[in-house]
């Protein structure tokens, strides 16, 4: 077989377990999208817009101190999996460093929130105990989630349907036993237990994997320290979006809360829908552009984001078309200013498209994930200042306001980043010549 067809045939193979592993997390991405979008009419319509903002914010808060844990290995520890090639004794390295690198960040972080829980300091949010252990259990499910490594391992199709059993199975149990005000506290295991059980079982799945974890403290700090910019990005990135909540909660009241989420949700869904292609390919341009090029080696990540912007406008348009129809359908009475907040709300879609493409597709593969983190941890934290700030004389409104500007703001710094990545390979051209 000649150099040209072994090529062929591995261009062939790569573009197979692209369309495989997009189409897992696409499967998941999906459900993860509607059975949030379903929690909103049978949560909202038995809860009411004050319980029901209570929930949210105890997730809002679960969920942003799991990005502490998660610490960007979504990025950062599958990348270093994808370029082991299947080498079991570096998978079994790395899995050990960043599964005990969770640990040392996660220990202390829990140990902060008994400690404030113990003292009354949460008592507004956390006053009793059945809270308190929805948080942890949420927090400690999505922190220490091993999808990094089927990621990187381009291995999602068995995680991805797993992932999609359990949370169906909540929905449906969620659907059947949640119908008033009286049943608040029962609907809390039943959110917290499928994210809880399907970490559980994808860390056994690992284990079987790679073999036996050895705790080497060494690797974990290592683990921790150069993944630091990842961190910045992957907690940045989606700080915006999950930590908003606790903001506009301690700002605006719970009741705020209940208002913003819908549209929020629903934003968040649409957002999230490019983040399974994203993954897929990250593994492979991080492989192409690893060692840097010329202008023509970022003809393919150009392409596929100017794809990714149409799609995102069109889908944009569609959202503003039938959002209000979805949002009357989904809460009925009581949430009077969840559709001005969506109105606003939706031109953060394809701004954070666009966003999360360019880090992803270009600048992080391509070796630039400390400029990028910069700016998006920047942009992400002028956000939530810029959004609590006016929440606090517009609420939800104003949030949603702040939100957008900011992230316009950061399209125009990293299109130029990208830009000036562009003509660096540009230069590499004409000095080859």
């Amino acid at each position: 077989m000649g150099a040209g067809q072994e090529r062929l045939m591995a261009r062939v193979s790569a573009r197979g377990r692209i369309a495989r592993n997009a189409g897992a997390l696409y499967a998941v991405q999906i459900v993860s999208f509607l059975v949030p979008i379903f929690e909103i009419p049978i949560l909202a319509r038995a809860l009411g817009p004050v319980a029901y903002g209570q929930i949210l914010f105890c997730q809002a808060l679960a969920l942003s101190a799991s990005l502490l844990v998660e610490y960007g290995f979504n990025i950062n520890a599958a990348q270093q999996a994808a370029l082991a090639r299947g080498r079991l004794e570096t998978l079994n390295r790395l899995f050990s460093q960043v599964l005990l690198a969770k640990v040392l960040l996660a220990a202390p972080l829990t140990g902060l929130v008994l400690a404030a829980w113990s003292l009354g300091l949460l008592d507004a949010y956390l006053g009793g105990a059945a809270l308190l252990g929805f948080v942890l259990a949420y927090f400690l499910a999505f922190g220490f989630s091993p999808m990094w490594y089927f990621q990187g391992r381009e291995r999602m199709t068995g995680p991805a349907f797993l992932d999609v059993a359990l949370r169906l199975a909540g929905l449906g149990v969620l659907a059947l036993l949640v119908r008033s005000p009286d049943d608040f506290l029962l609907a809390l295991p039943i959110l917290a237990i499928p994210p809880l059980l399907n970490t559980g079982l994808t860390l056994g799945w690992c284990r079987r994997e790679v073999g036996p974890v050895r705790w080497d403290f060494g690797g974990a700090r290592r683990q921790i320290r150069e993944g630091f910019h990842f961190f910045v990005y992957r907690s940045a990135s989606n700080l915006a979006m999950s930590a908003i909540p606790v903001f506009l909660g301690l700002s605006a009241g719970k009741r705020a809360v209940g208002e913003f989420a819908p549209p929020e949700k629903l934003i968040k869904g649409m957002t999230s829908l490019v983040l399974p292609f994203l993954s897929a390919v990250f593994p492979v341009f991080s492989q192409r552009l690893e060692a840097g090029g010329g202008a023509a080696s970022f003809r393919a990540p150009l392409a596929v984001i100017a794809a990714i912007a149409v799609l995102a406008l069109a889908g944009t348009g569609l959202a503003i078309l039938i959002g209000p129809w979805v949002l009357d359908v989904m809460l009925g009475s009581g949430f009077d200013g969840s559709l001005p907040i969506y109105g606003v709300l939706i031109g953060l879609a394809p701004l954070r498209i666009l966003n999360q493409s360019i880090a992803m597709v270009l600048l992080i593969p391509a070796g630039r994930a400390r400029p990028a983190s910069y700016a998006i941890s920047a942009f992400s934290v002028l956000s939530v200042l810029c959004g609590t700030g006016l929440s606090f004389a517009y609420g939800g409104l104003g949030m949603a306001a702040g939100l957008v500007a900011a992230e316009a703001a950061l399209l125009a710094v990293m299109v130029g980043m990208a830009a000036a990545l562009v003509r660096q390979g540009a230069v590499r051209d004409g000095e080859a010549r």
